[in-house]
C-alpha cells in the first residue's frame, strides 16, 4: 500500500498531488506566453504564508514580466560584468546575459530581507525564504506552470541584489507554461530515508 492509497481528505490529496507534480524544467522548454496577473498574485499571496519564525516575514519579491524583463536584462549584465568570468568585458557575452532575461516569460526574486537588529539567525530567515519560494512553487505547478530556482553566480551577485534593493538575494524563481508535457520523476524510496522509532 503507498501513501496515496490511505483515505485521506481531498484537499489532502490534492495538495500531495500537486507536490508529486512539481517539476523543474529548464527555460528553454517554456512557452513564451505570459502568465496573468491574477494568477502571478495567487502564487505570491502563496509565498507569504510560509512558516516563519517569529513572524518576521523576510522575503520580498521583485517581480519580472512583458516589458519589465528589460531592467533584470540589465541587472545580469552588470552583474557578469562584475564577476570573475574572463570574459565579463566583452560585449557578446554581457549580451549573452540580457538576453537570458527574454527567455522566460515570468522571473521573481527570492530576496532576504531582515531587520537592522534581527530577531532570529540568518539560517531560520533563509529556511523561511526557501519555504516561501515552495510555496510558490507548488501554487504555481496547481496553476499548470513549470519552471525552476535559478541561483547561479549573476542570480545571488551581491552587485543584482544592490540593484533591486534587496540586502541578500537567494535567486529567482522563473515560471512559464511547458512546451512540452512534463517528464516523469522517481524518488528512491521512503523506507531508504526513514528510520521510525515506536
Amino acid at each position: 500500500m503507498t501513501t496515496l492509497d490511505i483515505p485521506f481528505p481531498a484537499a489532502a490529496l490534492t495538495v500531495l498531488d500537486v507536490i508529486r507534480a512539481r517539476r523543474t524544467v529548464d527555460i528553454g522548454l517554456l512557452r513564451p506566453d505570459a502568465v496573468p496577473r491574477e494568477v502571478v498574485e495567487a502564487i505570491l499571496e502563496a509565498g507569504t504564508w510560509a512558516p516563519n519564525h517569529g513572524r518576521t516575514e523576510p522575503w520580498r519579491f521583485t517581480v519580472f514580466t512583458g516589458a519589465g524583463r528589460a531592467r533584470l536584462a540589465e541587472v545580469f549584465a552588470q552583474a557578469y560584468a562584475a564577476g570573475s568570468a574572463p570574459d565579463r568585458d566583452s560585449e557578446s557575452a554581457l549580451e549573452a546575459q540580457r538576453a537570458r532575461a527574454w527567455r522566460a516569460p515570468l522571473w521573481i526574486s527570492l530576496e532576504l530581507h531582515m531587520p537592522e537588529k534581527p530577531k532570529m539567525p540568518e539560517w531560520e530567515e533563509q529556511a523561511a525564504l526557501a519555504c516561501a519560494a515552495q510555496n510558490m512553487w507548488l501554487a504555481a505547478t496547481a496553476f499548470g506552470l513549470v519552471g525552476k530556482w535559478v541561483s547561479g553566480p549573476v542570480m545571488v551577485s551581491p552587485v543584482a541584489a544592490q540593484a533591486l534593493g534587496a540586502p541578500k538575494l537567494m535567486g529567482l524563481l522563473v515560471l512559464g507554461y511547458p512546451a512540452a508535457e512534463r517528464h516523469a520523476a522517481t524518488r528512491a524510496p521512503l523506507a531508504d530515508k526513514v528510520t521510525w522509532v515506536e
